[in-house]
């Protein structure tokens, strides 16, 4: 490929890739998220007495 073809072939993966990320923030990145797995704590434990505790 000649410097032209291949400047415009890179501009336009780019501005697919951009195109493709503002699509992606828009339709699922900026939603709640929700935690379904995660760890579970049977117990803390803490210095603070519980009377003192918040």
């Amino acid at each position: 490929m000649n410097r032209a073809k291949y400047r415009a072939w890179l501009i336009s993966i780019v501005l697919a890739a951009v195109a493709f990320g503002i699509f992606y923030y828009v339709y699922t990145g900026n939603q709640e998220k929700t935690f379904k797995d995660g760890t579970l704590v049977w117990e803390t434990e803490s210095d603070v007495p519980e009377h003192l505790a918040a």
